[in-house]
């Protein structure tokens, strides 16, 4: 399980895009990875949660300065990224959360986390446990129903 993070002004168009990017590529990623996709703390409105959606990961490529500038208008995406990776499967949670909510979770860990990273094995098992408590409609439609979409049904960025 990996947290994403994205500013207040990617967050969004991440989400609507199925698309995030990063300075690098996550090196121990799988395709199909669960991902909790969270905005930054600082960029969230008073009484905003950090982390709204969940998704999985489809696959991770290196992008050109072209698909960045388009993808992420207005932010200097080819200036400070080089890899996309394709999200699939994006959906709200029903109860989003700050991190500090989950009990027993190392939260500090991940509040200086920049772009992203995964959880401990530890917190992964504290996450699961807290997703089920809050938001157990979203754990069983990734379990019954978080199909890959095909090769075919991602178009490339242009």
């Amino acid at each position: 399980m990996y947290l994403y993070k994205a500013s207040g002004a990617t967050y969004n168009r991440v989400v609507r895009q199925e698309l995030h990017a990063f300075p690098y590529s996550p090196a121990e990623v799988r395709e199909d990875e669960f991902i909790l996709l969270s905005k930054n703390r600082d960029d969230c409105a008073m009484l905003e949660k950090q982390v709204q959606y969940a998704a999985k990961l489809h696959s991770v490529r290196l992008a050109t300065e072209a698909e960045l500038d388009a993808s992420f208008p207005h932010v200097g995406a080819s200036d400070r990224w080089k890899f996309t990776l394709k999200l699939y499967w994006v959906k709200p949670l029903q109860r989003p959360f700050n991190l500090p909510e989950v009990r027993g979770l190392n939260a500090r860990r991940y509040a200086t986390v920049q772009g992203f990273a995964k959880l401990d094995a530890a917190d992964e098992l504290l996450m699961l446990e807290y997703l089920m408590a809050t938001n157990a409609d979203l754990v069983l439609d990734v379990l019954n129903n978080a199909e890959r979409p095909d090769a075919g049904d991602f178009e490339d960025i242009e």
